[in-house]
């Protein structure tokens, strides 16, 4: 269906005159209401169905597989390996949605298709009984979510003016909040089926394609040069480092994603082994926590985006953030009871909302090329994904300090050091302010 015209035009814009848009112009007309929440609702479902096995499921699901002596590793490596390929898979995703000529629009066709991918990664894992069949079923899950992510993070250029992304970044940074939280919460009932503890979660996935097919604006890529292996391969010879102030963003997402990808990674762990709850109380806890991040992100992080497009001034609030993640960072390695730590993960999990809805708004502002933006974006998006595999491959050598493999505290001074020096990362820009 063309969504361009009819009724889902005229619940979208703002202004009569938005029609469908050009692929490659820089959006002009303000977006409605109603497309920031089928938007935004769609990123949640998206990050709902990936950030749940991140987040708690994976490692419930390693724990009841693995040996006790096995399981910290095993999860790194999962996790590692779907990590790295949703490096590789999100920038040739980008330059395929860019290139795409298809009647549906170059990014409805695949956020659908990601979706459909996803789901038959999830039931792999929820139907495999080793570590192998687990990781590959995450590795489909890996490069299903990404075929997704990639086209609905270039609706941001593609779509919102920049007097509005400020606001729209702030909702989409919102959604990883949310998610989050529902994603415990449903977990507390699921986890006692792996079928469902994997599928219930991609659910919201089926509503969120029905609306982007039916109501979002799309329109086919104007370059219609063929697209060969050799062109999307050509992605991984680009230089984030080229443009001096895509750099700057790229660092400064990239060295706290690290940090944050320890408190990510090893939360379950960490309150088994470092707090020493019981494991039937470890989704309760992280619910807790959840919770109190998806209720100070409802206040937080919209008050951030507004402030933003008020002040046009995106640099204060990204350093406040991440100096916050840090604070955080620090506070979980020294907490020794379920109260502190609780508090900890929550400035954690809050301000990274804050920092990487921010951050996102900057990433599309300064793109080097409109007409790539999924295929920049993508790049950018390694700096969120290349930090799930690296957090995860040398957290062993902080784990080890000291003897044993068990050196919590030392893992999280490290990510703690990683945070601070990102947050100042993005100082010297000087196209944005």
């Amino acid at each position: 269906m063309n969504a361009n015209t009819g009724a889902g035009r005229s619940i979208l814009t703002s202004q009569a005159a938005h029609s469908s848009p050009q692929p490659h112009a820089e959006a002009e007309a303000r977006v409605s209401a109603g497309f920031m929440f089928i938007y935004g609702f769609a990123q949640f479902a998206a990050w709902l169905a990936i950030l749940t096995p991140i987040t708690i499921t994976i490692a419930l699901r390693v724990g009841e597989i693995a040996t006790p002596g096995q399981k910290a590793n095993y999860l790194a490596t999962v996790l590692a390996i779907g990590a790295f390929c949703a490096m590789v898979a999100a920038p040739i995703w980008g330059a395929i949605s860019d290139h795409t000529t298809a009647r549906i629009g170059r990014r409805k066709l695949w956020i659908a298709l990601g979706a459909v991918f996803l789901f038959s990664g999830l039931a792999m894992m929820a139907l495999s009984t080793s570590i192998i069949g687990l990781g590959a079923g995450w590795l489909i899950c890996q490069i299903g979510s990404n075929a997704t992510q990639a086209s609905l993070n270039a609706i941001l250029p593609d779509q919102v003016p920049v007097s509005q992304r400020g606001r729209m970044s702030s909702i989409l940074g919102l959604t990883i909040v949310v998610a989050t939280v529902a994603g415990t919460f449903i977990t507390q009932f699921t986890q006692h089926s792996s079928v469902a503890m994997f599928l219930v979660p991609w659910l919201p996935s089926v509503i969120s394609v029905a609306l982007v097919l039916k109501y979002l604006p799309d329109a086919p890529a104007t370059n219609t040069a063929p697209v060969s292996l050799g062109s999307i391969l050509s992605v991984f010879r680009v230089n984030p480092f080229k443009d001096r102030e895509f750099g700057l963003v790229f660092s400064s997402r990239f060295l706290v994603a690290t940090g944050y990808s320890f408190a990510q990674t090893y939360q379950v762990f960490a309150l088994t082994d470092m707090i020493g709850i019981a494991k039937s109380e470890v989704a309760r806890a992280i619910f807790l926590s959840s919770a109190a991040v998806a209720i100070l992100g409802l206040l937080l992080t919209p008050a951030a985006g507004y402030l933003v497009d008020r002040t046009r001034r995106m640099k204060p609030t990204v350093v406040v953030s991440g100096l916050a993640v840090t604070i955080g960072l620090l506070a979980i390695s020294q907490s020794q009871t379920l109260a502190l730590f609780l508090v900890a993960i929550t400035i954690v999990k809050v301000s990274r909302s804050v920092f990487t809805s921010i951050t996102f708004a900057i990433s599309a502002t300064v793109l080097p090329n409109k007409s790539s933006a999924a295929k920049d974006l993508g790049i950018m998006q390694i700096a969120n994904s290349l930090p799930q595999s690296i957090a995860p491959a040398i957290a062993p050598l902080f784990l080890a300090i000291g003897g044993g493999q068990s050196n919590y505290p030392a893992m999280f001074i490290a990510a703690t050091a990683f945070s601070v020096v990102g947050s100042m990362m993005i100082l010297p820009m000087r196209r944005v302010k």
